[in-house]
C-alpha cells in the first residue's frame, strides 16, 4: 500500500508525489503527479496508476486508454 503525500521513484527514476487514492472491486488506484527535481512543486504530468504483486515485487502499471480512464476518474472526482 502506498500512502497520499508520499514521493514514488518509478523504474524510469522519475518521482511523482501520490495525491490521492480510490478503491474500486479490491483493486487499489493512486492519482499522482510528477515532481520538479528539487521536489518543490508539481509539474504538470499526472497519472493513474494500481499497484500489483508480481513475482514478490510491488509493480506501479498506469492505466492508460481512454475506456479505462473514463471507468476509473470520475471514482476521484467522486470523493471530493
Amino acid at each position: 500500500m502506498l500512502d497520499i503525500d508520499k514521493v514514488i521513484v518509478l523504474e524510469n527514476n522519475e518521482k511523482y508525489l501520490i495525491l490521492d487514492k480510490a478503491v474500486q472491486d479490491d483493486i487499489e488506484y493512486y492519482y499522482i503527479a510528477k515532481v520538479n527535481e528539487t521536489e518543490t512543486d508539481i509539474e504538470n504530468n499526472f497519472k493513474l496508476v494500481t499497484v500489483k504483486e508480481k513475482k514478490g515485487n510491488r509493480v506501479i502499471e498506469e492505466i492508460v486508454g481512454a475506456d479505462k480512464l473514463k471507468e476509473i476518474l470520475p471514482l476521484f472526482v467522486n470523493q471530493l
